[in-house]
């Protein structure tokens, strides 16, 4: 297992327009870069970096205001988020790259994809937020925290490591990986994020599918069974819509790359070798 500490270590800070962004940059071959989702960090992608560093060259950040990224000050937006992920990789001389998004990480990544298309190879989104408002079954203190004032007064409630561990506990199927390592990780991917956990729903609610069904590369869906935040029947049946190709984990949940690692990374290297 990776704690934070070692996570940490392993990656690298730079300068992407006067923000400074953390990343983990590993391997060697084509690029693929890794999107996180809400309220977490390149942390979450610590499982899989071993497993396809293997054949590629594997770029993880932390997203403005999460882990030990710099937040956006002007709060976060799919615009600027995707301004600071395609300047960071114009910074270390990445031109075309593959994207894999999960949930948040997503909707980020299908509308890099849309919006930046000579650039994008293949597109992997995990368990993606691509539904708005109404899309997903998120726990009531996640629900409270879209509303200010009520908001402001949820994430100091919220960004406390036992919080964080009962969320877990909820989106976690396979709980033999739920380790205090991974709890651990994810406190410190969110101890600092402050309004950044209000800002993303802007992302999270403002998604428009329209433009995953403009993106002209080849998508694959990954998703877990059990997902109890994004409902998996909604995922299958827009990825059907756009004929992009679907493997489905009849094991895990939400955070299906992290409950099964080895599995999900093989199928994710197996598409993005073709």
């Amino acid at each position: 297992m990776v704690s934070w500490a070692e996570h940490v270590a392993s990656g690298k800070r730079a300068d992407v327009r006067g923000l400074e962004v953390f990343y983990v940059d590993r391997g060697a071959g084509d690029a693929v870069v890794l999107v996180h989702g809400w309220a977490s960090s390149s942390f979450s992608w610590r499982r899989n970096l071993p497993h396809l560093s293997r054949r590629f060259r594997v770029i993880a950040l932390d997203l403005p205001g999460f882990g030990l990224s710099q937040r956006l000050p002007g709060g976060l937006d799919l615009e600027p988020v995707r301004d600071v992920l395609l300047g960071l990789l114009d910074r270390i001389g990445v031109e075309v790259f593959n994207l894999v998004g999960h949930s948040m990480g997503g909707a980020i990544s299908a509308y890099v994809a849309a919006t930046a298309p000579e650039r994008v190879r293949r597109l992997v989104l995990v368990n993606p937020s691509l539904f708005g408002a109404e899309g997903g079954r998120r726990p009531l203190a996640i629900k409270l925290a879209r509303r200010r004032p009520i908001g402001d007064l949820m994430v100091r409630f919220m960004v406390r490591r036992s919080v964080v561990r009962s969320i877990l506990e909820r989106v976690y199927v396979r709980r033999e990986a739920l380790d205090e390592e991974t709890v651990d990780g994810y406190y410190e991917s969110v101890r600092n994020s402050g309004k950044t956990l209000i800002e993303a729903f802007r992302i999270i609610q403002g998604f428009d599918q329209g433009l995953l069904r403009s993106v002209r590369c080849p998508v694959l869906f990954v998703l877990g069974r059990h997902d109890v935040l994004v409902p998996y029947e909604l995922n299958l049946r827009l990825a059907r819509e756009i004929e992009a190709e679907v493997f489905v984990d009849e094991t895990s949940g939400h955070n299906v790359h992290e409950e099964n690692p080895e599995e999900i990374s093989r199928v994710i290297a197996e598409f993005l070798g073709r």
